[in-house]
């Protein structure tokens, strides 16, 4: 039996490790960056996943409602 690791300890580090690994091309510029870090806050009833791309520092963001 094969045991797949995990990234993230919680559901939300987990979402933020699967973007951080779909990430590849920048919606504004074309930008491929390979090591994108996506930055996560939180006020209790919303989730948001902010990326700037290192090229033309637009922001890309995704938003959860809780």
């Amino acid at each position: 039996m094969s045991i797949t690791p995990r990234s993230g300890s919680t559901p939300f580090g987990r979402l933020r490790t699967h973007y951080e690994e779909s990430r590849a091309v920048c919606p504004a510029c074309g930008y491929e960056d390979e090591g994108g870090e996506w930055r996560v806050s939180t006020t209790g009833r919303r989730v948001e996943y902010r990326h700037r791309c290192p090229s033309c520092d637009a922001v890309d963001r995704r938003e959860l409602r809780l």
